[in-house]
């Protein structure tokens, strides 16, 4: 009897797993018409221009301060995307435009990867503050490009030791209690609130003055856009 009862309950539950099965399935369909919806809008896949560029004034900046074109990042140092952008767009641009005057680079702090790329964001905000501009992004580059590696654990151990090759000139003990203090937290709210002023959602998100570059990875473009904003503003 025991069997014949294990039997049917077995049974009886086949037929809610099976809605779910459907159900899930139905899903998969509608998120696949949407996203097909999305891509599809013209306008999704063409830069957008915003009211304003966003302003640069306190923010990490290669190159002019007050620029005719100024190209900001907004990135994550923990985030992989960010990492390849880095590599494989940022060597790029510096070669083509970065010393040209009328032209600037400049990295919001964007917080995805919660405590990781806090702790990278704060030792970043500390080295600007209290290293050369070399050093500064020396150490930059290099955080990049580590810490979105797949499988990378950015703690307070890992920040310091790449900022005591890229960045000496910063006091590791004081680095650390920099990071442990949150000592410019506050600088990371205004970057923040820059993000939502932006609406910016992902990274890395890359701003030509005012013209949001639509795909990051399309160098044909960002060129594109910074030659007809040199044409405007130089």
């Amino acid at each position: 009897m025991a069997k014949n009862k294990k039997r049917k309950n077995t049974k009886t539950n086949k037929a809610p797993m099976k809605f779910l099965v459907i159900v899930t399935a139905l899903l998969v369909v509608v998120m696949a018409a949407l996203l097909f919806v999305v891509n599809s809008d013209g306008g999704s896949n063409s830069a957008s221009t915003h009211e304003d560029r966003p302003p640069i004034d306190d923010l990490a900046t290669y190159g002019n301060d007050d620029p005719a074109v100024s190209i900001v990042e907004f990135g994550d140092y923990k985030c992989p995307a960010c990492g390849t952008w880095d590599r494989e767009v940022f060597d790029q641009l510096e070669s083509d435009y970065l010393d040209h005057e009328d032209i600037s680079f400049s990295f919001v702090n964007f917080i995805g990867f919660q405590n990781e790329s806090l702790i990278a964001s704060l030792a970043s905000q500390k080295i600007y503050h209290e290293a050369s501009e070399d050093q500064f992004w020396d150490f930059h580059h290099a955080l990049m490009q580590a810490a979105g590696v797949q499988g990378s654990q950015v703690d307070i151990d890992f920040v310091v030791d790449i900022a005591s090759e890229h960045a000496p000139d910063v006091d590791e003990d004081e680095l650390r209690t920099s990071i442990t203090e949150q000592e410019y937290m506050d600088e990371l709210y205004a970057e923040h609130e820059l993000i939502e002023e932006f609406g910016v959602e992902r990274t890395p998100t890359i701003f030509v003055n005012d013209v949001e570059v639509s795909d990051p990875f399309d160098y044909n473009e960002i060129e594109r856009i910074i030659e007809e904003q040199l044409e405007e503003n130089s």
